[in-house]
């Protein structure tokens, strides 16, 4: 069926669940370590993930789930996997990212959880590539971990993503009198901006460059609100000031994603002409076979649309996408992913 908040996204699993494979980094030889739990119901070891909650969505139960069952607070890095499979008959899928401890601004935006009873989790172990590999059940794990261990060597886990984010639902232009910039959010524009609170947050977002524009302005106010963060405000975010000067944002978005390796995450916050230019300016650090295979991607962000990237860093500083994530206000799934 379709799910009527993501009109976009169709329901093909009764059962959705996040998780992820939480690293830190290790001493040579091991290089990394991996968080894993195990499960005294099944006797198993597994890495931490759970179902949604309700009007939830995928990153907000990721690091939700990982900081009930082992006790840290992560930011989202990319994407890893996704795996399908039933359960007592019902068809599960279930979503994986790397993810890292961190302290972060971002934190504060997200509510207190319970730990897991010792019933559901009672032991939590950090344990090397190799030793997780031999000690997870279930073979999809043991090679999730493998995968991520290539990855993490290659420096997937360095970065930090760069988030568009197209303003939420305004009221509009033709029953509005007054100058544009000035422009409210409808009230429907103001639920929306709080959904995608537990969403930035659950990407580490602790910088946030907006448009001064009103609506703009008001669809990151709740997100500063909850972490404390100021806000920048930026006239070449503007429809107006990026018509005069778009060489101004797209310098800005170039910035942005160089120095993902020395910062948490950024939002970025704008219009639709503005971010159809910067999208664009992000397609071109992704290689043909990304661009071609995942069209969809690269269509036109919706009104309260959010567009995550994660990018991967050369020894000369050149970035290249990774992966990329886009979501709708109280979507519980993901659309159009890629990486």
């Amino acid at each position: 069926m379709t799910d009527s908040s993501h009109p976009r996204c169709t329901r093909r699993y009764g059962i959705y669940a996040a998780g992820g494979i939480v690293w830190r980094p290790a001493p040579e030889p091991v290089g990394f370590e991996i968080l894993v739990v195990h499960r005294p119901k099944y006797d198993d070891w597994s890495f931490p993930k759970g179902k949604l909650e309700s009007d939830e969505m995928l990153p907000a139960a990721a690091v939700r789930e990982i900081a009930e069952e082992t006790g840290y607070q992560v930011c989202l890095g990319s994407r890893l996997a996704v795996t399908n499979y039933p359960v007592d008959g019902i068809d599960k899928q279930v979503t994986y990212w790397l993810a890292a401890p961190r302290d972060t601004p971002a934190l504060r935006a997200r509510p207190h959880v319970h730990p897991a009873s010792k019933k559901e989790i009672d032991e939590v172990r950090w344990v090397g590539i190799d030793q997780a590999a031999q000690l997870l059940t279930q073979e999809f794990d043991r090679g999730l971990a493998r995968r991520a261990g290539q990855l993490l060597a290659a420096g997937w886990g360095c970065s930090a993503p760069v988030v568009l984010f197209r303003h939420a639902k305004a009221k509009a232009r033709e029953d509005w009198a007054g100058d544009d910039a000035l422009r409210p959010l409808r009230k429907k524009g103001c639920r929306q901006a709080r959904d995608m609170v537990p969403v930035l947050a659950a990407f580490g977002v602790s910088r946030v460059v907006t448009s001064p524009w009103k609506r703009a302005a008001l669809s990151v106010e709740p997100y500063l609100e909850a972490t404390g963060i100021a806000a920048e405000y930026t006239a070449a975010l503007s429809e107006a000031g990026f018509a005069s000067h778009p060489e101004t944002a797209q310098a800005l978005l170039s910035a942005c994603v160089s120095q993902g390796l020395m910062s948490s995450g950024v939002v970025i916050c704008s219009h639709r002409p503005v971010l159809e230019s910067l999208v664009a300016q992000i397609q071109q650090t992704a290689g043909e076979s990304f661009r071609g295979k995942r069209e969809a991607n690269w269509s036109p962000l919706g009104l309260a649309e959010i567009m995550v990237s994660h990018f991967g860093y050369s020894q000369a500083g050149e970035a290249k996408l990774l992966g990329m994530e886009r979501y709708l206000p109280l979507a519980p799934l993901e659309q159009e992913l890629s990486g």
